[in-house]
């Protein structure tokens, strides 16, 4: 039994052994190798995209892990060489004992080496083809085991892109190379332009022109006619090249915009092209590559053909005046002129939203400083108008004053002019006498016409103006006017005048104003004392930098409630006042930089006390110089300064 044990148990190790002997080499095994052969030197972008895109697709499969082999013929620059044989030695030599499970190949020189020498290297091995041309395939047999992916260059669409941009082109100029790949090239372009002899009634093939003669012809074309270059990989010279190489120097010396194919032309200063995306071929590749390993597909893959993709390079297209609105929405710019908008495009909306702001609230605080100083104007102007009523109503209340006042020179006229009379009918004629009667009746005329242009020139309208003045003669000119009324209503009229001659700063009507409507709400106060208590007192001095104007009368007082309100609109304690007088007198007060109270006097009556900056000389006084309006010849050199009053009045009386 013990035996039969031991038995079974070597049993179970043998199992496992040879198990993990077949295991071990399939899983080393797993790794799926691929050569990828090129015809094309890998170097050059067009190739080197593509075998990237291959190799990273084929590495980042998540299902089989593969190496990849590099191998490149560079077939297209010496396709006129036969260097197979040596090329299949060393390929014979590299590979022989390797088990190599997918060739992929690339273009035509590498089929054609692949189809001709596949049984003598790899004759079990599975091929795919890629970016191999149409009539190449078409041309040839390819035998089992072989897939093809479908890559098709169409010109056409090129041409129809030059067409869109140059409307005015009918002529084509197609540049290209002597190698065969070269020429296959500058065929199929030629071809599709005779497709569409209407637009293109003139084509040309520049083949192998050395570098400077194709520079030569292509600065003498002009923008009616389209250039299309495909590759040169070599010149009739000899000289071989990279087809990107060449590039730089024909767009740069071209008067005429040119297109092509490859999208690495772009950088290099193409103009324009339906490119085909090399990077996406190679992936195509690489996905068509793992389904063969795996064992999905075999023969032709069935994938629709690589799409062309319409790019522009704006900075060229710039150059030669193209128009890119023609263009289709999906066609791409690339190589756009610098912008800040298109580099800081965030930053550049946010300060565009900042300065429209900023633009609409300078256009609103403008629109608001108009309104306001229109208002302003009007508010003047009314203010204005409502002083000259006040004015004229004062004028109404000292009418039968002024009436008196006027009446009294033209009755002394008219006696005069009856004495003369009589003078002038006598037999003889008292010369000495009839001079005396002519100087009154002048006297008594001046008076009178004093009277009345002092009235007009309170009552007409007219701007306020700004000038030095003296106090002393604004307050004389006024009570040329009270006067009268004052005698009327038996009042006696107490006048102080400054001996300094105090100057100020203001408007004549607008200050005698300010005189007659304080001196008649004066007098108002003293209607019901006794006409021996009657007395108008007006006094003018001069306090620190201020000028000072009082007057007071002997009247009732003012309440201590009525102090705050006084100078109120519509406010008045009159039975039939309007309560504009002291409202007006408040804000002439004020526009000439003044201010004023009022208060209950000593003794009975009330005092109003108004402060206006004064006028110093300017050689004792600092201050803002400015010459003397109206000043006579003796006055011509003497300036003055305004200079506001630094305190105010005490507070008891009403904030103005």
């Amino acid at each position: 039994m013990r035996g039969h044990v031991l038995l079974r148990f070597w049993a179970r190790v043998a199992i496992f052994l040879v198990g993990l002997a077949v295991i071990v080499p399939a899983c080393a095994g797993d790794v799926a190798k691929v050569v990828l052969l090129t015809g094309a030197d890998p170097v050059q972008p067009a190739a080197l995209v593509q075998i990237q895109a291959v190799r990273e697709t084929l590495e980042a499969s998540p299902s089989k892990d593969v190496e990849v082999y590099l191998e490149a013929l560079d077939g297209f620059r010496f396709d006129g060489q036969d260097l197979s044989n040596e090329y299949l030695a060393l390929l014979e030599k590299k590979y022989r004992g390797q088990h190599i499970d997918l060739v992929i190949v690339i273009a035509n020189p590498a089929a054609d080496f692949a189809l001709k020498f596949h049984s003598l290297i790899w004759s079990t091995t599975p091929v795919l083809l890629s970016s191999v041309p149409e009539d190449w395939l078409r041309s040839r047999t390819l035998p089992d085991g072989f897939s093809v992916i479908p890559y098709r260059i169409d010109a056409g669409e090129t041409l129809s892109l030059a067409a869109l941009l140059q409307p005015d082109a009918n002529r084509l100029i197609v540049v290209g190379g002597i190698a065969d790949v070269d020429r296959r090239f500058t065929s199929l372009v030629i071809e599709a332009a005779r497709h569409d002899r209407a637009r293109w009634q003139s084509s040309e093939a520049w083949e192998g022109l050395p570098i400077d003669e194709l520079k030569r012809r292509l600065s003498a074309l002009d923008t009616k006619t389209a250039v299309v270059y495909t590759t040169m990989y070599r010149d009739r010279d000899g000289h071989r090249y990279f087809p990107y190489e060449v590039v730089p120097s024909i767009t740069k010396a071209s008067a005429a915009p040119v297109y092509g194919w490859y999208a690495v032309y772009l950088q290099y200063g193409l103009t324009a092209g339906a490119v085909y995306d090399l990077a996406e071929n190679g992936r195509r590749t690489g996905r068509a590559a793992l389904s063969v390993l795996e064992g999905r597909s075999t023969g032709a893959i069935g994938l629709p053909a690589l799409p062309a993709r319409c790019v522009v390079n704006a900075s060229e297209a710039e150059r030669f005046g193209l128009d890119t609105a023609r263009l289709a929405e999906d066609c791409s710019l690339v190589a756009q002129p610098p912008s800040i908008y298109r580099e800081y495009r965030s930053t550049v909306l946010l300060s565009a939203g900042v300065l429209l702001a900023q633009s609409l609230t300078i256009a609103a605080l403008l629109m608001q400083r108009r309104r306001r100083r229109r208002a302003e104007a009007e508010s003047s102007a009314r203010s204005a108008e409502l002083a000259r009523a006040a004015r004229i109503s004062t004028v109404g209340e000292l009418s039968a004053s002024i009436a008196h006042e006027v009446g009294q020179p033209l009755g002394a006229i008219l006696s005069n002019a009856d004495a003369a009379d009589l003078l002038v009918r006598a037999s003889t004629v008292d010369v000495d006498e009839l001079q005396a009667i002519l100087a009154d009746v002048r006297r008594d005329a001046l008076r009178a016409n004093d009277v009345v242009k002092r009235l007009r020139a309170l009552l007409q309208k007219q701007s306020a103006g700004s000038r030095p003045l003296s106090l002393n003669a604004v307050v004389d000119s006024a009570l040329v006017l009270i006067r009268p009324e004052a005698r009327r209503r038996r009042i006696r009229v107490e006048m102080t005048l400054d001996p300094k001659g105090t100057m100020v700063l203001g408007d004549e009507v607008q200050l005698q104003q300010i005189v007659l409507n304080l001196a008649v709400n004066a007098m108002d106060a003293m209607n019901l004392i006794e006409p021996e208590q009657r007395i108008l007192s007006i006094a003018i001095g001069a306090v620190d930098e201020r000028a000072e104007l009082s007057v007071a009368d002997r009247g009732a007082g003012i309440d201590a409630d009525d102090v705050r309100r006084l100078f109120e609109p519509f406010y008045t304690s009159k039975p039939n006042g309007m309560g504009l007088g002291l409202a007006i007198v408040r804000s002439i007060v004020d526009a000439h930089g003044g201010d004023i109270e009022a208060a209950s006097r000593q003794g009975g009556g009330a005092l109003f006390t108004v402060w206006l900056p004064r006028f110093a000389d300017a050689s004792c006084e600092s201050g803002i110089a400015t010459s003397l309006p109206n000043a006579g010849p003796g006055d011509a050199s003497r300036a003055y300064a305004m200079v506001r009053p630094a305190t105010h009045r005490a507070d008891q009386g009403h904030a103005i």
